[in-house]
């Protein structure tokens, strides 16, 4: 970060397309260390100072990184929209150096949303990258890994997580990168059955918010991980406070709120910090995660509307609400009621009710006539 500010700083009379290029790469730092403010200066600054045509790879870099950070900062929509258009210029004119990352943005938000066709879409396109030898991001495999799961269970994903944990130059990469990294490996490792996995990360994220002390999202992460793996409520509360990022901020809310929900006691403590994670994770548009904690309330006799699915554009197809729309797509690709109802949050016997609505809107009596249809329909 250093280097980057020392290079933003430096004049160029000339504007070399390099030169237009540092302070974007000064913003892609600062984001990933969640200085909003700085990050923002920064980009006022650039856009004060832009006179001439941007080329391509500037402007692709330029609607990426805006992106980036506009996500970061909990505002999806804008965020993801941007990163879009940057992939696009880039996809066209070859910029192959900001595809991995924008594929890992919008994969992720797809995934926040509970659009799965969308996250794997912008999966197989970081496989294609790694193919091509431009993967060469640890949060590539681990949005990789947060997808495999949601679909398939954790135990699909023990090998990918391992891989991660177990190599330090990958892990270390990953935990400095993403703040919401070290929390969900922690996590996956005790599905897992692998302490030894979940101690490894907490040591690595130590050691990471130690050798940087001046970043408190660093720090809030590290607290976070440790906060799971030991069930130490003063650790994740202080990770909710210290947290820059508001995504993260829930998440540590949310299993906060899980480890209190073990004791009668804090009954109402609990359903109170549920419903904190509850309205962050409205707020930024996470829906998936939305209706996983709406869940967890019915489980305190606590009702809350149900969350909706990701809104699509233009009406849907046979006048399916959104939720049967999800079920269909993900039926149509095979997933059985279990599966649907893990990506979605829902209950097989909920899955089951949607299905046949699905079936009747459809004209269709099977799920391989559904497949079918769904596949005529693309």
């Amino acid at each position: 970060m250093q280097y980057a500010a020392a290079a933003t700083a430096t004049g160029c009379p000339e504007s070399h397309e390099l030169c237009q290029l540092a302070p974007f790469w000064h913003i892609a730092l600062l984001a990933k260390a969640r200085e909003f403010d700085a990050a923002w200066r920064v980009l006022n600054s650039v856009e004060m100072r832009r006179e001439r045509p941007e080329s391509q790879r500037v402007a692709a870099t330029s609607h990426a990184v805006r992106g980036e950070l506009l996500f970061a900062m909990g505002r999806a929509d804008d965020g993801l929209a941007e990163v879009e258009v940057g992939l696009r210029i880039a996809e066209c004119c070859g910029v192959r150096f900001l595809l991995p990352g924008g594929y890992v943005v919008m994969a992720l938000g797809a995934l926040r949303r509970a659009d799965m066709r969308t996250c794997l879409h912008f999966v197989d396109k970081l496989t294609g990258e790694a193919l091509l030898g431009y993967f060469g991001q640890a949060a590539g495999a681990w949005v990789t890994a947060q997808s495999a799961e949601a679909r398939s269970g954790v135990e699909s994903v023990a090998g990918l997580v391992a891989g991660i944990v177990t190599n330090p130059l990958v892990l270390r990469q990953l935990l400095v990168s993403e703040p919401a990294a070290a929390s969900w490996l922690v996590r996956a490792a005790g599905k897992l059955g692998a302490r030894d996995l979940a101690k490894t990360v907490v040591t690595a994220a130590c050691a990471a918010a130690a050798k940087n002390p001046q970043f408190s999202v660093i720090r809030g992460a590290a607290l976070h991980a440790a906060g799971l793996l030991e069930g130490d409520a003063g650790k994740l509360l202080e990770a909710a406070n210290l947290y820059p990022d508001q995504w993260c901020g829930a998440s540590a809310w949310e299993d906060m709120a899980g480890l209190l929900a073990t004791r009668p006691a804090d009954r109402h403590d609990t359903i109170h910090i549920f419903e904190s994670a509850l309205g962050t994770y409205t707020a930024v548009g996470a829906t998936r995660d939305a209706s996983r904690v709406v869940n967890k309330l019915r489980d305190f006799g606590v009702r809350r509307g149900a969350i909706r699915t990701v809104e699509r554009e233009g009406l849907l197809p046979h006048g399916l609400t959104n939720t049967e729309f999800a079920v269909a797509e993900l039926v149509s690709q095979g997933h059985t009621n279990n599966e649907v109802g893990r990506q979605l949050f829902i209950s097989r016997h909920t899955v089951a009710f949607h299905l046949k609505k699905v079936y009747q809107k459809m004209s269709v009596a099977s799920r391989v006539e559904l497949a079918a249809s769904w596949k005529a329909m693309q």
